[in-house]
């Protein structure tokens, strides 16, 4: 039975902040459906007082199946994910570091919540980390460590009057932010960053700190960088466009070139994206074909998810991150980077 541990001074408008930014509404409907309770709405505003409230106050539902609901959602999508690898020669050294016991032993000595444990933290003070466990989904073998930690966005500026002078005032709030570290045991790391807002921002460095949390369980100086540049250069290649972005639409790219001129082209997902354009496709192609020699530095494409849900998906000019725009199931997740994991793959 897993283990959900929170501070009893939380209030239920925090549990429900947080529910609003880590969750989705189609998350939480899933979720009191399956409950058999009342779970339309068409906001978040009357989903918490129509049908969440209510629900609690009853005891149809809990704060502990509210907190394990965030717990999953906080790990998937909305991220900037940051991919490594483990030195393929000596995977069996990283397999061994992640087994179960010797994940819980080091957990115990690291002071961390142990196998099955999860730390509730709305708005921690300083980063902690919140779980630590073997396995994730059909990755029964992979090691997760999720650390919590405060960040704070502003919201919509408010037309205020100060003075007898009108200004917008844009309220600073704080957000729970969560990264996740998933370490697999063929050698693929991601490291799933919460988006920053405030300066200094730097990805790399975040995510840098979020390695080292493991340093002493996995030898980290083994990790590099995993580039996606294949995956890239194959979205915008016209010669591939078949075989390897099958289920993708492609909305924009940035090429460069080694003399350091860049080109960039959208194109609207109503038009069908610039695959479809014959005009986009030959300035690209003008662009990337002989000399000076050219790249493509960014990509932004959209994955089509069953026959209903295009999920959009952002290749970075940073070589191994992908940015993940909206809230994800484990399922949508898990089958877009997957899928763009086996572009990344074709040679």
């Amino acid at each position: 039975m897993n283990k959900i541990d929170f501070n009893k001074e939380i209030s239920q408008g925090q549990l429900f902040e947080v529910l609003e930014n880590q969750t989705t509404l189609d998350a939480l409907r899933t979720f009191l459906r399956e409950k058999k309770l009342p779970h339309s709405a068409t906001s978040w505003a009357k989903m918490i007082a129509d049908r969440v409230e209510p629900a609690l106050s009853s005891g149809s539902i809990t704060w502990e199946e509210l907190i394990g609901l965030i717990r999953d959602a906080e790990e998937h999508g909305n991220k900037h994910v940051r991919l490594y690898y483990f030195d393929d020669n000596h995977l069996d050294e990283l397999r061994d570091s992640i087994k179960s016991k010797v994940v819980a032993a080091w957990a115990k000595d690291k002071g961390f919540p142990g196998s099955g444990e999860y730390v509730f933290a709305a708005y921690p003070p300083d980063p902690i980390v919140i779980e630590v466990r073997t396995g994730d989904g059909e990755d029964t073998d992979a090691l997760i460590l999720k650390i919590a930690r405060t960040e704070h966005r502003r919201k919509r500026g408010i037309l205020t009057e100060i003075d007898g002078e009108e200004v917008y005032l844009a309220p600073r709030v704080p957000f729970r932010a969560v990264d996740v570290l998933k370490i697999h045991t063929n050698g693929l790391i991601e490291i799933r960053l919460d988006p920053r807002t405030e300066p200094p921002i730097s990805y790399s460095g975040t995510a840098n700190a979020v390695l080292s949390q493991v340093s002493g369980l996995v030898n980290v100086t083994r990790i590099a960088e995993l580039s996606l540049g294949i995956a890239k250069n194959s979205f915008s290649d016209q010669q591939k466009k078949q075989q390897a972005v099958e289920n993708f639409e492609l909305y924009e790219t940035q090429h460069k070139n080694d003399r350091g001129d860049r080109i960039q082209s959208s194109s609207q997902a109503d038009q069908g994206g610039i695959l479809t354009s014959d005009v986009m496709t030959k300035v690209i192609k003008q662009f990337t074909v002989g000399d000076p020699e050219a790249y493509c530095e960014k990509v932004r494409v959209s994955y089509n998810f069953g026959k209903v849900k295009k999920i959009n998906a952002i290749l970075s000019e940073d070589s191994n991150e992908i940015i993940f725009t909206a809230g994800l199931s484990r399922e949508e997740y898990d089958e877009v980077l997957n899928a763009i994991l086996e572009v990344n793959s074709e040679k």
